[in-house]
C-alpha cells in the first residue's frame, strides 16, 4: 500500500492575556477543537500561549517542569485533548529546570505524552534576563495518521537566524516550525524571514504568532504583536495567512513538495558536497 505524504496542520493565532492562564487555555482548546473539526493532525500554538508573553515579573510562578510526571495545568489539558482526538500539539511555555528558566517549545504526541522539547537559544532584548539559553538543536519525527514527518523547531526571534534553519534542514527537517510572540514593529522581518527560511532550505515554514497587544509591567509600555501567522511552501510562496486576532489557519501540506524543491534547487545537496570552512 502506498503511504500518503499529506499532513493536515493548523496554526492557532491567539490574542493572549498576561497572567490569565485559565482563560488562555480555554481559548486555546476552543480553537483547537475547531482545528480538529477541520481535520488537523498537528496543531501549533504561539510562544508563551498559556501565560501570555508579558509576565517577566511572574515567570517563576508560571514555569513548570517539562516531563510526563508534571502536574502542570497546561500539560494536563493539552495531553488529555491530544490523546482524545489523536493529534499532535506543538506549544511553547516557560520551562523550569532546577534553578533555571527557559523559553521552551515542546511536542505532545497523539498518545498525550511529551515527545520532546527545544529551548530557545537566541534570546531577544531583555529575554536574557528572564531565561537561560538553550544549547542544542534536535530533529523530531512525528507519526501522524497519514504519514511520518520530520520537524525542526525555532522560537520567534530565531526565525531571523538562517543558521538555525539550515542546520535543522541538513539534519533532515521537512517542516520548520516557529511558535512566536513577534513584535509588530518588525513585521517586515517576519514577512521576509519566513519566506527566506523556506526557500533556502526547500522546507515548509509554519510561523505561528501572537496577535493584539499586552501591557508590559517591566517596561511600563504596551507591546504590540504582528500577528500575520503564515504557512510558507518550500518554494518560498505564501500559502495562507491569518487575518483575525483569534484564528485557526489550516492547510494540508504535500510533503512530496519538499523532495521536489530540493531536487529543483539543490542547496542542501551542494552544501553537503562542498561544505564551507
Amino acid at each position: 500500500m502506498i503511504r500518503m505524504k499529506k499532513l493536515h496542520i493548523a496554526l492557532i493565532q491567539m490574542h493572549t492575556k498576561p497572567y490569565a492562564l485559565e482563560e488562555n487555555l480555554k481559548l486555546a482548546l476552543k480553537l483547537a477543537k475547531e482545528a480538529v473539526k477541520k481535520g488537523a493532525e498537528l496543531i501549533v500554538f504561539p510562544e508563551l500561549f498559556d501565560s501570555g508573553y508579558c509576565i517577566s515579573d511572574q515567570d517563576k510562578h508560571f514555569a513548570f517542569a517539562l516531563d510526563n510526571n508534571t502536574n502542570s495545568q497546561t500539560i494536563q489539558a493539552l495531553s488529555t485533548f491530544a490523546k482524545k482526538h489523536q493529534i499532535h500539539f506543538i506549544a511553547c511555555s516557560v520551562e523550569k529546570d532546577k534553578n533555571k528558566l527557559y523559553d521552551t517549545a515542546y511536542i505532545i504526541d497523539n498518545k498525550g505524552k511529551i515527545l520532546g522539547k527545544q529551548r530557545k537559544i537566541y534570546l531577544w532584548g531583555n529575554e536574557d534576563k528572564r531565561f537561560a539559553r538553550g544549547e542544542s538543536q534536535k530533529i523530531f519525527e512525528l507519526e501522524c495518521k497519514k504519514t511520518k514527518v520530520k520537524i525542526g523547531l525555532g522560537i520567534c526571534y530565531e526565525i531571523g537566524f538562517g543558521e538555525i534553519a539550515r542546520n535543522l534542514a541538513l539534519k533532515g527537517a521537512q517542516v520548520l516550525i516557529y511558535p512566536s510572540a513577534f513584535g509588530k514593529a518588525r513585521t517586515y522581518v517576519w514577512d521576509l524571514a519566513s519566506r527566506a527560511r523556506a526557500l533556502e532550505n526547500g522546507a515548509f515554514v509554519l510561523a505561528c504568532n501572537q496577535s493584539g497587544a499586552q501591557d508590559d509591567k517591566s517596561s511600563a509600555q504596551k507591546l504590540h504583536f504582528a500577528g500575520r501567522t503564515c504557512i510558507i511552501s518550500p518554494k518560498g510562496e505564501l500559502l495562507a495567512r491569518a487575518q483575525k486576532k483569534n484564528q485557526v489557519l489550516d492547510y494540508e501540506l504535500d510533503l512530496d513538495e519538499v523532495k521536489k524543491q530540493r531536487e529543483a534547487l539543490p542547496y542542501l545537496k551542494d552544501l553537503a558536497l562542498h561544505p564551507l570552512g
